[in-house]
């Protein structure tokens, strides 16, 4: 498992280096405008898309790890869970509409890219299901570190508007998830057997979990837009590039902890809290002395006002590797009245950081929605572990 975790996080930091080479170059060619506005449209389409799917991404790495997946139709499965998510995005964009005025354009890349990151969580989840870890992450995560090559290409034969740099992100999310689908169709069999209820099931079960999970890795993005325009969605954005490393760590243990945990029993649980403890502390200690020097390289001084809110922000990172360890037991391996309390404790806490994120962001302006974050992050945290020890004997 540390193994699997150590390769995960090799190729996911690979991915994510270009991706945040991506936000760097955008930072420093864009005004923070544009900047802004590109962040707006990239946070939407990666907001929607974990909310309309419904929770089938992650039923799909829970259910097809437990069986296996070349007996069922797993395809015909995909397919229904699509038709429902290409009405709940409509949905989705006529309120973005309402909300944001975005012209139709914009829309119509957020559909685009929307409909194809659906599918890429689906596939990339099956082969996760199959312990084909690196693979998965790959399938997930490549059009993010893709997108800088995009990039490139278009810096060197013209100047990046925010138009262009929207019609690279559509464009690479389509290919990957037109390439995962061919990988998913070459490489999975498909069985004569219809997937069971019980798949989907556990998945509207979890949907509540990842549609709040959603809202609350997007939410701040969208309400600094909206509450304080978008040369604060780019000093946002810019900040958040080097906290990258916490998201990389939790991902990568989430992404192999939920599949193995379903598979073992005796999980070392305590020792793995002190191995998190140990990577915490130092990370931290890393951020709070540096938080300035990083935004200094990074961006030749445009951002450096965003020092308090890198060192925030790295305190949530901390409060997210605890909570990562402990969901990814409750999700991969404990019974369902474990579930429907952990969907409990994490809508509770959706509720209260919305709340608190609109009045600190209005109070404190965009550090308020750092300080927001540790208020959430500390919440689940508790709330995670609680259920741990209240269930944890009790396994499915």
């Amino acid at each position: 498992m540390a193994f699997n975790i150590g390769s995960v996080s090799a190729v996911l930091t690979g991915v994510m280096v270009l991706a945040s080479l991506s936000s760097i170059l955008l930072g420093r060619v864009m005004d923070p405008t544009e900047f802004g506005e590109f962040g707006l449209i990239r946070t939407l389409i990666l907001f929607i898309a974990p909310a309309v799917i419904w929770g089938q991404d992650i039923a799909t790495a829970r259910y097809f790890s437990r069986h296996d997946a070349g007996l069922y139709r797993w395809d015909l499965a995909f397919r229904n869970v699509m038709v429902i998510a290409v009405i709940l995005i409509a949905v989705s964009l006529v309120v973005v509409d309402i909300i944001y005025h975005l012209e139709f354009y914009k829309l119509i890349a957020l559909f685009f890219g929307t409909f194809f990151l659906c599918y890429i969580l689906l596939f990339s989840n099956l082969f996760r299901s199959q312990q084909r870890y690196n693979q998965a992450i790959l399938m997930y995560s490549g059009f993010k570190g893709l997108f800088f090559f995009f990039l490139l290409a278009v810096y060197f034969f013209a100047k990046i508007s925010v138009l262009y740099a929207i019609v690279a992100y559509i464009s690479v999310i389509v290919l990957m998830g037109l390439v995962d689908g061919i990988l998913a169709y070459r490489t999975i069999p498909i069985g004569p057997e219809k997937v069971p209820f019980e798949m989907h099931k556990s998945g509207l079960l979890l949907m509540g979990v990842e549609a709040s999970i959603s809202v609350i890795s997007y939410a701040d993005g969208l309400f600094i837009t909206k509450l304080m325009g978008y040369d604060y969605m780019a000093l946002f954005t810019a900040t958040a590039v080097p906290a990258q490393i916490f998201a990389i760590l939790t991902r990568a243990g989430k992404y192999v902890w939920v599949p193995e945990f379903g598979r073992q029993k005796g999980v070392r649980f305590r020792q793995l809290n002190i191995v998190v403890a140990v990577i915490a502390f130092l990370l931290l200690v890393f951020f709070l002395v540096g938080a300035q020097p990083i935004l200094d390289f990074l961006y030749k001084g445009k951002y450096n006002h965003g020092a308090a809110l890198l060192r925030v922000l790295a305190v949530v990172g901390v409060f997210r590797l605890f909570y990562t360890l402990s969901s990814s037991l409750i999700v991969g391996q404990l019974e369902t009245p474990a579930l429907k309390f952990h969907l409990f404790n994490t809508i509770v806490a959706m509720a209260i950081y919305l709340g608190v994120l609109y009045y600190f962001i209005l109070r404190f302006g965009v550090i308020g929605a750092g300080l927001a974050l540790i208020v959430l992050t500390s919440l689940r945290m508790i709330g995670s572990y609680v259920i741990v020890y209240l269930y944890r004997g009790r396994r499915s």
